[in-house]
């Protein structure tokens, strides 16, 4: 039996991808498309209903008969609340475009039309897709919305920054239709099969003080590690996500422990190990923190400051030396040049089971982007595996495959 999935069309300019979103969707699901009065100003419900192969969802009232007076209570037919049968009859409501008015109606529990009551009624997932300009995504109320819907636990597919329909640049783009269909159909396709595993994942990129108003860190967006906790998530698995501060929220479910500096990583690093089955390293940690943070601000006095570093533990060699029986431990190498050979050497004084190293430094991957492109060693390959230029999330899948490869090798034993 195909997965049952709701698509919820608002009045986003991004609507008129849905059309493609639609047929992609339905080689795997059996796809029944809602379409708010705003959606139908951008996309044509003709389109959709010859894409999904159903007719379009579009009034509350439809097939609506007035009561008359002398019926009996709890006779009359069901017929006038399709909301209902919508709801009851889909294992995941995706609203792909989501628009800033029908963000605040979910956050608001308005229920004036036929999609906003599907939400209201529905008890299986609810992910939506948002799009619109950066300022409207910026706004207090949109970011109010978002962490109301985040706390209930909607999940948020998005949005990308880059250019946007109305000629700026920015954040509030529409997720790549293919990025949403890789997303539910991993849900689908791999449901449960990491149920009573728990994996730990690092994210995020240190700061270590130098006096209460300035640091040393990185330029990691923690994104990749988020997308691996999203990835074992979507498999059914207990998620333990020590992170750094990011500006991404935390994949719902997840159990989040935030942390600041790398001493703080490695404590709760090492507790949380104790019990995981899958640790994921893809924190990028100082190598370095300053010896003596100032307690006051630092005045600026001469033309030079000194800042005397010292070596941060190295928690990646101590979990190796720590591990337990038939735990998989991956660890992560961002590399400015000769990609391959300084991931080679690093894999050899760390033989970890995984080592994913990536190339920092060139524009559209790797920090602070929403793609990248990898280089797997794995004790269970002979050979480094080549992960192309992809969307962070699919790349994250494809590691945990490679994981899975592990356990049918035998060479990690479960």
């Amino acid at each position: 039996m195909k997965p049952r999935i709701l698509l919820g069309v608002t009045g986003s300019v991004a609507a008129y991808k849905t059309v493609a979103l639609v047929k992609d969707l339905s080689r795997f699901a059996e796809v029944r498309v809602v379409l708010t009065d705003a959606g139908a100003r951008m996309v044509p419900e003709k389109l959709l209903a010859q894409a999904s192969g159903h007719a379009v969802g579009r009034t509350l009232f439809k097939g609506f008969k007035p009561i008359a007076a002398d019926t009996p209570s709890g006779s009359h037919p069901l017929s006038f609340v399709p909301h209902i049968e919508y709801a009851r009859s889909s294992d995941l409501v995706l609203i792909a475009p989501a628009s800033a008015d029908f963000l605040a109606k979910m956050a608001f529990g308005l229920g004036d039309d036929l999609l906003s009551t599907i939400c209201l009624y529905a008890t299986c997932p609810v992910w939506v897709a948002p799009a619109m300009n950066q300022h409207m995504w910026a706004h207090p109320a949109v970011a109010q919305n978002q962490k109301t819907l985040r706390r209930r636990g909607v999940r948020f597919l998005g949005p990308e920054s880059g250019h946007l329909a109305c000629g700026e640049v920015g954040e509030g783009r529409f997720v790549e239709p293919a990025e949403i269909v890789g997303q539910v159909r991993e849900v689908f396709a791999s449901f449960q099969s990491w149920k009573g595993r728990r994996v730990l994942v690092t994210a995020g990129g240190t700061q270590e003080p130098i006096d209460p108003v300035r640091m040393i860190t990185n330029h990691s967006s923690g994104k990749m590690g988020y997308a691996l906790a999203q990835a074992a998530l979507n498999r059914g698995a207990r998620v333990t996500l020590i992170s750094a501060p990011v500006r991404i929220a935390a994949p719902q479910g997840a159990k989040l422990v935030a942390v600041r500096t790398a001493a703080q990583m490695r404590g709760q690093t090492l507790k949380a190990a104790q019990e995981a089955d899958v640790i994921l390293m893809a924190a990028a940690v100082a190598d370095y923190r300053v010896a003596e943070p100032s307690a006051l601000k630092i005045k600026k006095k001469s033309e030079s400051l000194t800042l005397r570093l010292q070596k941060n533990p190295d928690i990646l060699a101590e979990l190796l030396v720590r591990r337990k029986k038939g735990q998989v431990l991956a660890g992560f190498c961002a590399e400015t040049d000769h990609l391959e050979k300084n991931a080679s050497l690093k894999w050899r004084k760390k033989p970890v089971d995984l080592l994913i190293a990536n190339q920092v430094g060139r524009p559209g991957t790797g920090f602070e982007s929403d793609r990248n492109e990898l280089l797997v060693f794995s004790r269970w390959r002979a050979k480094p595996v080549r992960l192309a230029r992809d969307f962070k999330s699919r790349l994250a899948s494809r590691v945990l495959d490679l994981i899975e490869e592990g356990w049918g090798t035998g060479k990690v034993s479960q």
